[in-house]
C-alpha cells in the first residue's frame, strides 16, 4: 500500500497497513533545520522581498518544492499544499499572490501590496493588513461588494502550483490543497461583522455569499489542478465555544458549508472540514453536511478526539491532535507518549489520520519531529491493534 492509498483508505473510514500521516502546516525556521537549507515556506520576509522583484512566480513555486521536499524526506502520505504568506489577508481572491502582484517595500517591516499596507511582526513571523478588503461601514461594505460581485476569477499561480505539485507527487502522495470560505475573514475586523449579524444581517448574507462563491471557484480550480482532497479552514469556534450562536450556524453557516461539499463531492474529491476550538455545540451540524473529514478536535479546547472517534467514527474520519509544539523543551518522551497515547485512543479500526492540531511552531524540536513520525510508523501498524510500544 503505497502512501496515497493508505490515506485514501482512512479517510474513507477504513483500516488501512498504517495510520497516515502529514504535516499540516510547519514554522519556517523549523522547517530550515530539517531540511538543512533556507526556505520560503511560512518565511513571511523572503516571500515579500523576492516579490518585491517582481519574482511572484519564483516565490511560489520555491513555496511548492519546501513542501515536495518535506513529504519526501520523510515518507509523509500526504502533501498540504498552502501559500505560507496567504494572499487571502490581502484580498479573498487570492490564496497566493497574482504573477502581476505589485509588492512595494516601504520599510524594514513595511509593504505594499497592490496599495494594500502590510506589516511583518517577526516575534509571531505574520502578517498584519492595515487595511481592511471590506469597508467596516455596512452601507458602504454593499456598495464595495455589488462592484467586486462578478469577480470570482481564481489567479493563475494557484493552477501553477497544484500543476507543480502533481507533476511531481500524483499517484505517490495524496495532494490535499486549502481553501477558505464560509464565515468570518481574516482580512475584515470580525468584530464588525458581529455587529453586522444582529443590525445588518443583509450585509453580512452579501458577504457569505461573495465568499462562498469565490472559493467554490477555488475548489473546483484547485481538483481540476490536481487536488484531490480540499480542507475548508475557517475557524468556528475558540477555546470556549462558537463564535456565534447555534442557531445562527445554523442558519447562515451550515447551509454554505454543505454547499461547498456538494460541490467538492461533485468534482471527485474528499472534503475536510478544519476549525479550531470547542465545536461541541455544532459538531453534529458540521457532520452533517456530508463531510469527509474533520480536524482537529482541538484538545486544549477541552475536545477529546478519542470519544469523537467512538461517536462519530462510522460517519467521518477524524484527523489530529497533536499540540503544535510536539512537546518542545519537554523533549522526545513526551511527543512519544502523547503519539501512543493518541494511537490507543483514536487509530483503532481505522478512519483515523494523524497531524498536529494545527501549524508545527517555532519550539518544536528537531529529534521531536523525528521522534514523532518514527513513533507513528513503527506502533502505528494495524498489524498490531494494541498500539503499545515495545
Amino acid at each position: 500500500m503505497n502512501p496515497r492509498e493508505r490515506f485514501i483508505k482512512a479517510l474513507s473510514r477504513e483500516k488501512p497497513d498504517r495510520v497516515p500521516m502529514f504535516v499540516f502546516g510547519i514554522n519556517g525556521s523549523v522547517l530550515e533545520k530539517l531540511l538543512g537549507r533556507p526556505v520560503m515556506q511560512r518565511n513571511p520576509k523572503a516571500y515579500l522581498e523576492m516579490c518585491s522583484k517582481g519574482e511572484v512566480e519564483k516565490a511560489n513555486l520555491l513555496t511548492v518544492e519546501d513542501h515536495i521536499e518535506l513529504v519526501e524526506r520523510f515518507d509523509l502520505d500526504a502533501v498540504r499544499e498552502v501559500n505560507q504568506v496567504g494572499g487571502w489577508l490581502i484580498d479573498p481572491r487570492w490564496e497566493y499572490f497574482p504573477k502581476d502582484c505589485k509588492v512595494v517595500k516601504k520599510g524594514e517591516n513595511l509593504w505594499e501590496i497592490d496599495g494594500v499596507p502590510v506589516q511583518y511582526m517577526p516575534e509571531v513571523n505574520s502578517l498584519y493588513v492595515l487595511k481592511p478588503f471590506l469597508p467596516t461601514d455596512p452601507d458602504n461594505a454593499k456598495e464595495f461588494l455589488k462592484s467586486i460581485w462578478n469577480d470570482v476569477t481564481v489567479p493563475d499561480q494557484e493552477i501553477v502550483v497544484l500543476e507543480k505539485i502533481a507533476s511531481r507527487l500524483k499517484g505517490k502522495r495524496f495532494i490535499l490543497s486549502v481553501i477558505q470560505g464560509t464565515f468570518l475573514p481574516f482580512f475584515s475586523p470580525s468584530t464588525h461583522m458581529m455587529v453586522w449579524l444582529h443590525r445588518n444581517p443583509d450585509v453580512l448574507k452579501m458577504w457569505l455569499d461573495y465568499y462562498l462563491r469565490v472559493n467554490i471557484e477555488r475548489a473546483k480550480a484547485k481538483i481540476d489542478a490536481g487536488a484531490e482532497g480540499i480542507i475548508e479552514n475557517d475557524d468556528y469556534a475558540t477555546t470556549m465555544g462558537p463564535m456565534i450562536s447555534p442557531k445562527y450556524f445554523r442558519d447562515l453557516i451550515i447551509p454554505n458549508l454543505k454547499r461547498l461539499c456538494d460541490v467538492v463531492h461533485k468534482k471527485g474529491a474528499f472534503f475536510i472540514k478544519h476549525t479550531d476550538g470547542n465545536i461541541s455545540l455544532i459538531l453534529e451540524d458540521i457532520i452533517n453536511t456530508g463531510i469527509d473529514g474533520i480536524h482537529p478536535i482541538e484538545k486544549k479546547a477541552g475536545m477529546d478526539i478519542g470519544q469523537v472517534k467512538k461517536v462519530y467514527g462510522k460517519r467521518v474520519c477524524v484527523i489530529g491532535n497533536i499540540e503544535g509544539s510536539l512537546g518542545g523543551e519537554r523533549g522526545k518522551e513526551h511527543i512519544v507518549n502523547e503519539t501512543l497515547e493518541l494511537l490507543k485512543s483514536t487509530a483503532p479500526d481505522g478512519g483515523y489520520i494523524m497531524t498536529t492540531s494545527n501549524v508545527i511552531t517555532s519550539d518544536a524540536k528537531v529529534e521531536n519531529f523525528l521522534a514523532w513520525v518514527d513513533t507513528v510508523k513503527k506502533f502505528g501498524r494495524y498489524e498490531d491493534q494494541k498500539f503499545r510500544k515495545t
